[in-house]
C-alpha cells in the first residue's frame, strides 16, 4: 500500500513521487475551467502549463523531503512528505493551474532552506541574506509571501541569538530584488508608477455553495486531518531532539505567518491553502509517521484519495 511505500527510505521512491503527481494531474487536460484572474505565467497552451505545473510540483516535493530527511523533522527517513505534498496540491480541481502561488512556492522552499541551515551555522550572515533574498523573490512573484520576512525574522529569534547586523542583513537581501522590481515597473510601464493594489489579485476564485456535497466532504475530511495532525505534533516535539524541536516550532511559526496572507490576498482560502502545503505536508507526514496500526494509517490515506479522485468527475 502507498503509506508503507513511501515510509521507505529508498531513493526509487522519488520517481514514485514524480509518477504520482502525473496521476492525480491526468484529469487537469480534460477538465475544463474558466480561469476569471490571470495567472502569473501561461504559455497559452493548456496542455503546456499543466506539464510545467506537475514539473514544479514534483520537484517541490522531493526537495521538501529532503530538507525534512536533512533534519529529522519527521521521526524515521521517509518519503512521506512528499507524498503528503503531492496530495494537498491536487486534492483540489481549482488547483490544477499554472499560477503565480505554485511558482512562489519555489524560493519560499528555498529561503526556508537556508533559515534551517543558519542554526548549524556560525556567523551565517550569507545564509540571513539568502533567505531574505529569495522570500523576497517569492513576494516579488506573489505580494501576500511578503509576510514571511517576519517568520524569517522571528525564526532566527528563537533558533539563534541573532544580532542586529542579522535582520539587517535579511532586510537588505529581502530589499534588492524589490527595489529592482520597483524601478523596473516605474521606467517600463506607465509614467504614473503603478500601484501595489494592482499585483493583489484572487489566484483562485472559490465559491463554496457551487461545489457538490463530494467536495465539502473532501474538505471537512482534510481540515480534520490537519487540526489532529497539529494536535499530534506537540507530543513528538516533547520527546525529540533539541535541534528537531526547534525546527518544529519553526515550521508552526511558519504556518501562522502563511495564515496571513489571507489579509493580502483578498481572503483567496485555496491560495492560502496551496502556501501552506509546505508547512502543513510536514505535520501531517508526522500524524501518518506516527499512527501505529499500519491498517489505519493505510484505511485513512486511501479514504482521503477516494474522496480526491471522486471529486474530479462529480
Amino acid at each position: 500500500m502507498l503509506i508503507g511505500v513511501f515510509k521507505s527510505n529508498q531513493k526509487l521512491v522519488n520517481g514514485l513521487v514524480i509518477l504520482l503527481t502525473v496521476l492525480l494531474w491526468i484529469p487537469a487536460f480534460f477538465i475544463e475551467q474558466v480561469i476569471e484572474t490571470e495567472s502569473f505565467i501561461s504559455s497559452g497552451f493548456l496542455w503546456l502549463d499543466i506539464v510545467v505545473a506537475i514539473i514544479f510540483i514534483s520537484i517541490q516535493a522531493i526537495y521538501l523531503n529532503i530538507i525534512v530527511n536533512e533534519y529529522k523533522l519527521v521521526e524515521n527517513n521517509s518519503h512521506l512528505t512528499s507524498l503528503i505534498f503531492v496530495l494537498l496540491n491536487s486534492c483540489f480541481i481549482k488547483l490544477f493551474s499554472l499560477n503565480q502561488v505554485v511558482i512562489a512556492n519555489t524560493f519560499i522552499l528555498l529561503g526556508v532552506h537556508q533559515l534551517l541551515r543558519i542554526y548549524d551555522t556560525k556567523g551565517g550572515f550569507a545564509l540571513s541574506f539568502n533567505a531574505g533574498f529569495l522570500i523576497s523573490i517569492a513576494t516579488v512573484i506573489y505580494l501576500p509571501n511578503g509576510v514571511f520576512l517576519l517568520f524569517l525574522w522571528f525564526g532566527l529569534i528563537y533558533m539563534i541569538s541573532p544580532k542586529w547586523r542579522d535582520f539587517l542583513i535579511t532586510l537588505m537581501g529581502f530589499s534588492i530584488p524589490i527595489i529592482y522590481f520597483v524601478c523596473y515597473n516605474y521606467v517600463f510601464g506607465d509614467l504614473e508608477g503603478f500601484n501595489w493594489t494592482d499585483y493583489i489579485k484572487e489566484v483562485f476564485n472559490f465559491s463554496w455553495s457551487e461545489y457538490p456535497v463530494i467536495f465539502k466532504v473532501l474538505f471537512f475530511v482534510v481540515f480534520s486531518v490537519i487540526l489532529l495532525s497539529f494536535m499530534r505534533i506537540v507530543s513528538f516535539m516533547n520527546s525529540g531532539a533539541l535541534r528537531t524541536r526547534k525546527m518544529l516550532v519553526v515550521i508552526i511559526i511558519m504556518t501562522v505567518f502563511g495564515l496571513g496572507t489571507l489579509f493580502l490576498n483578498k481572503v483567496d482560502y485555496l491560495a492560502t491553502f496551496v502556501v501552506l502545503t509546505i508547512p502543513i505536508s510536514i505535520v501531517v507526514a508526522n500524524f501518518f509517521q506516527n499512527i501505529k496500526k499500519k491498517w489505519l494509517s493505510e484505511l485513512l490515506f486511501m479514504t482521503l484519495l477516494s474522496l480526491i479522485i471522486s471529486n474530479y468527475f462529480l
